[in-house]
């Protein structure tokens, strides 16, 4: 398979038992007996022989048992129908004797390149064509020759490549292809004031994507080429089709992409000229450990186990693909893991090349199990900027079912920095020296290190398999940038009215002392807030609130305005300003406030917190709704994104006025009837439309085109945020508005408004949140500034705890604690194990009953998903006391830890074990209807009426966000209500996505039942079957169940009235979660046919009604 890479091999028979000792895993065992003697002692993995697509162009089999000897060879002559790029590694021969045409497989890469098809989702590709090519030896020819042979028809076979033969039209011969050609530079300040020509780069063209994302693409084609010594780069014969330039450059950090689409036609010759890359980099190099190649190749390896050798990798190159090196790391380091010395350790022969066991290394301890590992790379610093941030680059080459914890000179307290569970590359095992590569830019406050001897700690915690680990490309730590122009903070006062915070990038207004914010300047626009409105209508923080015992959702609006005003923190590094509002007696809302504002050098933005405070002598009150909210200006603002799927030129607010619009069912939906820019007449302006899970919203703004520049609102955490992750809120709307919302009762209703009584004191901090201004750079795509906006929210998560804040309020990451553990279901009619979930929701909130965490808004919560395998860690928890709370999708109900778990401010970390959720669970299935994940979206979601349409969810995954779709049902059932019959009906389109009201010919509503029939060959008179009924959301309806007649009163069970979510109204498609569980007698049953009759009675109104999750009936308990 390569001149370094060939062997004579063992018999397939040698692997057999008696002849073939198993080890770690069935594909390698140790030859113990094998046919020819010579082979004692070896190890055999078809691993072994795996190889890079950009190296795997032929391999295969010689025969020498006959004369002439005969060669069989697998040809690729292009990689353009591989998965994974050009350093993705496949399988190629090995004992059978088997040769293998691999174009597509998740080896050294994981579900990460599994393709996955939707329904719905067209899709063509063609693999190959390959060639077999069969040689034989001449007169006096070696054996060996055939080798040489068919490495010139290889290069035969390329060179003819496209062919011209294949019949099939969906190969394109060569003059239906085209070509790209470029050049490739590095820009990077602090090695050279000049562009580097790239030499030896990756460059490659793959459908379009994110940064990197060609290493997970296996849909579609990929065309790679390397660079020559210049920097130029020719790719020819290229199929028809829109494409993502991609690169990577050995010797330097990140990945490259060219963001503008190439569509390539039949015949193109496209010219991209240079390109610029500029990787990662804030500040001059302090020390640096490895090569940046994307392997962990230059690091130490150590020789196998005698015991264990492949006498094709003695003495060899490519020597890490000796079997079970992984257990000689304890060996070489048996009582204390890894120290790496800057400056005095060498990385060729003191890193060693895989940090080994989930996330680091592990070593196997006395119980036969095994333990993470924690490296250390110590340092001397001989000053120390404690004001400014320095980065830690840390490029990993491979990971599986790892977590990296980064530790800057305190071993045990909270990590600064953790990538959560990555990666199931399975290098390790598989003998591969890289696998995906990933990179981290870890942000270490300089107030962190210290004048003279520091340490970085390296922890792989996750220690259940010799398999997990990380091996590390390369690591580097760069000092704060020496090279910077950008201008010193100053805090201007003037006219005794102002406060401008200025870092030379933005500059921003306040008014004074009531912390408005009136103007905000950026890349030559005087002010980026609607000039239109009054200054104190531009940028603001509000609250509605109402007196204590009052009901509803709603009070008084509430514009926050301080009275005092102080600067809290002026420096060059930061500027952090307060504006106070106290509570006076009779007037206003009985809370002090504290807005901040801060903003930093060099950070192209600002950001704002505030601090909520309701002391116990004061009268209580209720608290529906507060957030921060910017109007931009609408001569400048019309681009509007809240998701990659989710964004669209916006109306203008005069669109909506009462001569451009005609009013709908609610205020907030408007239909556009004459707007300005006819491109909107006929479509329905709705804020509603545009929510978001707080799960899915961490990022959302507007773009301008002149100049093009974004703002973003950047949430970096959910901790402050009511109602988990799950719950809905408002983003940006027609206006252009652009919300930070931190409590609402939007989807839920009255039970989410926190109320407060006399004698209750109360504390919270909101934020911080950051604004986040960009423009383009050396780019001409605007939606570049979604991307770039997505990669700071990136940046601003993994700040997370920011250091900056000046409020004791708001703790720092070593003033809070984690907890993890692993959740497990068990439900014995699924399986007889426990079962392992993978992308439950778990996370920490107040103490309370099961499932309360859906209404808790006076505290924070904390949220994250297990792995494949059910684990989880919860980082970052402020100090308090809380319940674990899980859901599980593909499970019913909820499930909460009764423990009192307590986070000391000092820091901990708490592991709680194993957990085991027992859903509600009777008997047996004998049908069910939906899939239990909290939502109706797997329901039939009809078209909406041709005239209430948006047209950016028009044939969109979320369709259920159009207007009216409320007024279809009657549109289907215009003559009686749905009927669902078990085994012949098909929920994902008889199953209407709400139970709502029908419309009688006099203007009426009336309410609804729905069948569901089923048949049951066999009752169990005396038993009690289970009827269980998830519901997704309800809006003052009422549920009634009765069983085989729907005139029998009362109702075998009702709900009473229930639900405030607003849901149906505000094109959700769930709200609250409620699980009702009914018992059904089996006299109550007949063998044949039953129906069970759901009737949903309220009628006062269009938008009442029910969403449903799911439905099962269960056997009696057996």
């Amino acid at each position: 398979m390569a001149d370094n890479r060939q062997r004579y091999m063992p018999l397939p028979d040698d692997r057999l038992p008696g002849r073939g000792q198993a080890l770690a895993y069935p594909e390698a065992v140790l030859l113990v007996n094998p046919v020819e003697p010579d082979l004692k002692g070896e190890v055999d993995d078809k691993y072994q022989y795996s190889c890079d697509n950009k190296d795997s162009q032929v391999h295969g089999w010689i025969c020498t048992t006959d004369q002439p000897a005969v060669g069989f060879w697998m040809v690729t002559p292009s990689n353009e129908f591989r998965s994974g790029g050009p350093v993705k590694q496949n399988l190629t021969s090995h004992v059978g004797p088997t040769t293998l045409a691999v174009f597509l497989s998740a080896h050294y890469t994981g579900e990460d390149l599994v393709p996955k098809f939707s329904a719905g989702e067209a899709w063509k590709k063609v693999f190959g064509p390959v060639f077999i090519y069969l040689n034989c030896t001449m007169d006096g020819d070696e054996p060996l020759s055939l080798w040489e042979d068919a490495k010139q028809q290889m290069i035969i076979e390329v060179q003819s490549w496209p062919y011209t033969f294949p019949a099939s039209d969906d190969f394109p011969k060569s003059n239906q292809r085209g070509n790209v050609n470029g050049r490739l530079l590095v820009n990077d300040r602090y090695v050279s004031d000049d562009n580097i020509p790239a030499n030896g780069a990756y460059i490659g063209l793959a459908p379009p994507g994110n940064v990197g994302s060609w290493q997970r693409e296996c849909k579609d084609y990929q065309f790679w080429t390397k660079t020559d010594m210049n920097g130029y780069f020719f790719i020819s014969d290229i199929r028809p089709g829109d494409y993502n330039l991609y690169a990577w450059v050995p010797g330097f950090i990140g990945d490259y992409q060219y963001r503008a689409a190439i569509t390539i036609t039949p015949g193109s010759e496209i010219e991209v000229g240079d390109l610029v890359f500029e990787p990662p980099r804030n500040g001059p190099t302090l020390w640096e450990i490895g090569i940046p190649d994307r392997s962990a190749a230059e690091f130490y390896i150590p020789d196998p186990n005698p015991k264990y050798i492949n006498k094709v990798y003695v003495n060899h190159p490519d020597r890490f693909r000796q079997y079970g090196l992984w257990e000689r790391y304890a060996e070489l380091y048996p009582n204390e893991d890894l120290v790496y010395t800057v400056g005095t350790s060498d990385y060729k022969k003191d890193w060693f090349f895989a940090q080994f066991l989930m996330f680091v290394d592990c070593r196997k301890i006395d119980t036969n199990k095994y333990q993470g590992t924690t490296w250390q790379i110590r340092f001397k610093l001989d000053n120390v900027d404690q004001g400014s941030s320095y980065k830690l680059r840390v490029a990993i080459a491979s990971a599986t079912f790892s977590e990296l914890q980064v530790r800057i000179n305190d071993p045990k307290t909270n990590p600064l920095f953790s990538s959560g569970l990555i990666g199931r590359d399975n290098s390790i095992a598989r003998h591969g020296i890289h696998g995906l590569y990933w990179l981290y830019n870890v942000d270490v406050p300089g107030k962190l290190l210290v004048q003279g001897d520091n340490t970085i700690f390296l922890t792989q915690s996750r220690s259940n398999s010799p398999f997990q680990g990380i091996m590390y490309d390369y690591i580097r730590l760069e000092g704060p940038s020496k090279l910077s122009s950008k201008k010193e903070y100053i805090l201007t006062l003037s006219y005794h009215t102002q406060v401008v915070m200025d870092n030379g990038i933005l500059q921003v207004t306040i008014s004074k002392p009531e912390g408005i914010v009136t103007g905000v300047s950026y890349q030559g626009i005087d002010n980026l807030l609607e000039i239109r409105n009054h200054e104190s209508d531009r940028g603001y923080w509000d609250l509605v609130w109402s007196e204590e015992g009052t009901g509803g959702t709603t009070g008084t609006s509430y514009v926050i305005k301080g009275s005092k005003f102080k600067v809290l923190v002026e420096n060059e590094e930061q500027v952090e300003i307060s504006f106070t509002s106290s509570y006076l007696e009779g007037k206003h809302v009985p809370l002090n406030i504290d807005k901040r504002f801060v903003m930093l050098r060099g950070s192209s933005g600002f950001y704002s917190y505030a601090i909520y405070e309701h002391l116990k002598e004061w009268p209580g009150f209720n608290l529906p709704q507060t957030r921060i909210v910017f109007k931009l200006r609408k001569d400048k603002f019309r681009y509007m994104a809240v998701a990659d799927n989710r964004q669209r030129r916006m109306p203008l607010p005069d669109d909506r006025s009462p001569r451009r619009s005609s009013p709908l069912a609610y205020p907030e939906a408007v239909l556009i009837v004459h707007p300005v820019e006819s491109e909107f007449k006929g479509e329905v302006d709705d804020k509603y439309q545009y929510s978001c899970e707080n799960k899915d919203l961490h990022v959302h703004g507007w773009t301008c085109n002149d100049p093009p520049v974004g703002w973003w609102q950047i949430t970096p955490s959910n901790e402050f945020r009511s109602g988990g992750p799950m719950k809905q809120n408002l983003t940006s709307h027609v206006g252009p508005i652009n919300l930070a919302m931190f409590l609402s009762a939007h989807y839920v209703g009255e039970e989410m408004v926190p109320k407060f009584q006399r004698g209750e004191p109360w504390k919270k901090v909101f934020g911080p949140v950051f604004v986040y201004l960009n423009t383009l750079i050396d780019n001409n795509d605007p939606l570049w500034l979604w991307e770039d906006a997505k990669q700071e929210t990136k940046t601003q998560v993994q700040c997370w705890p920011y250091n900056f804040p000046a409020s004791d309020d708001f703790p720092k990451s070593e003033q809070r604690g984690c907890v993890s553990g692993r959740l497990r279901v068990s439900d014995r009619y699924v399986s007889n194990e426990h079962i392992s979930v993978n992308g439950a929701y778990v996370g920490l909130a107040p103490p309370g009953d099961v499932g309360s965490w859906q209404t808790e808004s006076k505290g924070y919560q904390f949220w994250t998903k297990t792995d494949e395998n059910g684990y989880f860690l919860i980082n970052d928890v402020r100090a308090g006391d809380y319940n674990l709370y899980a859901w599980v999708p593909g499970f019913i109900g909820d499930y909460k830890n009764d423990t009192i778990i307590t986070i000391t401010s000092a820091g901990c970390d708490i592991d709680m074990g194993e957990l085991v959720y027992e859903p509600p669970r009777d008997g047996a299935t004998l049908w069910e209807i939906g899939i239990p994940d909290r939502t109706a979206a797997e329901f039939y979601v009809p078209d909406p009426d041709p005239k209430y349409i948006n047209k950016l969810y028009v044939n969109h995954p979320e369709k259920y966000r159009q207007y009216g779709l409320w007024e279809r049902y009657s549109d289907l059932y215009p003559n009686g209500d749905l009927v669902y019959t078990v085994g012949v009906s098909d929920y994902r389109t008889d199953w209407f996505f709400a139970q709502v009201t029908r419309k009688k010919d006099d203007g009426k509503y009336e309410g609804t039942t729905w069948q569901i029939k089923f048949n049951l060959d066999h009752i169990n008179q005396t038993g009690t079957y289970k009827l269980r009924v998830a519901l997704a959301t309800a809006y003052v309806a009422e549920l009634q169940v009765r069983i085989n007649n729907p005139k029998v009163n009362p109702p075998l069970f009702t709900t009473g009235v229930i639900g405030h979510d607003n849901t149906i109204t505000r094109h959700g498609i769930h709200g609250l979660y409620g699980l009702r569980s009914i018992d059904v007698k089996g006299t109550l049953l007949m063998e044949g046919e039953n129906t069970i009759f759901l009737t949903q009675p309220m009628c006062s109104s269009a938008l009442q009604g029910l969403m449903y999750d799911y439905i099962r009936l269960e056997a009696p308990p057996s």
